[in-house]
């Protein structure tokens, strides 16, 4: 069987997906991923076929139709949840249709499996009759549904239907949900989280006292070095080390601390970072929650944009992390309690042995190949 991995260009979209990609691929089928090559750098392993716009691109192209910045950081247009639904379903429909379906009819896969805010993909299967399978990696959130009807609104710019997917692989647990529309039924496939690694051992330079270290990230993409070294600050506070990710788009010079407890490093594969500490700081994507709670880890947060709120909310509602404040003394009180409040690593752990007891990314390929016809229609 062939099939097709699709995304949002984004690296918290691609990302949590790559291990059931990688599963497929072991299982003997062939595997494609189509993305944004500045993504492809994280999959080297597979097959990786270019799809553009980039996300700067797209962001760029909405800023274009809505006026400029009405997607900047923090921003309070009132305009910013249609720009926001139009990024991902109509403009980047306009940016993205003709050239996965050029894709699709070069590949001819027999499924593609799209990850839960790539609306293209959706109007590709459906033109082409394809098998469609859903990657569900975040909660679900209250404006899913102003989102399903952009999508609405792409499928009838080009004469088609709503597609329905043969299955929606559940990535994010239903433990952790929060909105009372989050998905499931009879086609939903529960995933186990697995943290993002690569064969390749990243060199992470090591701490030299015997205090706790705390892992402090905001993701691949860094826009906010202010709020990033007010958390650094407020680990050093608590008495802990800070190890660092700085992603690709900052540096590792520009965080600041004493160097002999503060140790920055550019992007790395989350499952070697989380190897090395005792809690974790964050902004709040859904791969690093999953990761960090995987291996039974504490969380604070600091969430910014996006859906990030809502992962906060949820895992402190589960009662294995804090909500804190943007500023250095709030991120201390916070670690302070990761470290020294032992419900919240008790809640940490019960949380990763209910995602251990999850199918492994192979267990759930193989019943997605069940669900599937293994001969492409596509001509």
């Amino acid at each position: 069987m062939k099939a097709l991995f699709t995304t949002f260009p984004a690296y918290g979209h691609l990302l949590p997906m790559l291990p059931l990609a990688r599963a497929a691929a072991a299982a003997g089928d062939q595997v494609v991923v189509a993305a944004s090559e500045d993504l492809h750098r994280t999959a080297d392993d597979l097959t990786m076929r270019a799809l553009g716009p980039s996300l700067p691109e797209l962001l760029a192209e909405t800023n274009s139709r809505f006026g400029e910045d009405v997607l900047g950081y923090r921003s309070d247009s009132s305009q910013l949840l249609d720009a926001t639904v139009a990024l991902f379903t109509t403009i980047r429909a306009d940016m993205a249709f003709d050239a996965l379906r050029a894709q699709v009819v070069d590949e001819r896969p027999d499924v593609i499996v799209a990850e839960m805010w790539d609306y293209v993909a959706p109007l590709v299967a459906r033109q082409l009759d394809i098998p469609l399978v859903t990657f569900v990696h975040s909660p679900a959130t209250a404006i899913d549904e102003v989102l399903d009807a952009g999508l609405v609104r792409a499928l009838t710019q080009r004469g088609l239907t709503m597609p329905a997917p043969v299955a929606a692989v559940q990535l994010w647990p239903n433990w952790l949900e929060t909105e009372p529309n989050a998905p499931g039924g009879e086609a939903s496939l529960a995933l186990r989280a697995a943290p993002y690694d690569t064969t390749e051992v990243v060199d992470i330079p090591a701490f030299d006292g015997a205090r706790p270290v705390v892992l402090v990230t905001l993701g691949t993409v860094v826009e906010d070095l202010t709020l990033l070294n007010a958390a650094v600050r407020g680990v050093l506070d608590a008495g802990a080390d800070a190890l660092v990710t700085t992603g690709f788009t900052a540096t590792p010079e520009a965080v600041a601390g004493d160097p002999d407890r503060v140790r920055a490093v550019p992007f790395a594969p989350i499952g070697q970072l989380l190897d090395r500490v005792q809690a974790v700081v964050a902004a709040g994507g859904s791969g690093t929650t999953l990761a960090a709670l995987s291996r039974g880890l504490p969380m604070a947060f600091v969430p910014r944009i996006a859906n990030q709120p809502i992962v906060a909310a949820a895992v402190a509602d589960f009662g294995a992390g804090v909500v804190s404040g943007e500023d250095s003394a709030a991120v201390t009180s916070a670690v302070r309690a990761l470290l020294h409040e032992p419900r919240l690593r008790d809640r940490a752990q019960a949380a990763s042995e209910r995602l251990s007891q999850r199918p492994s990314p192979g267990e759930v390929w193989v019943a997605l190949r069940d669900r599937v016809p293994h001969t492409s229609t596509v001509r």
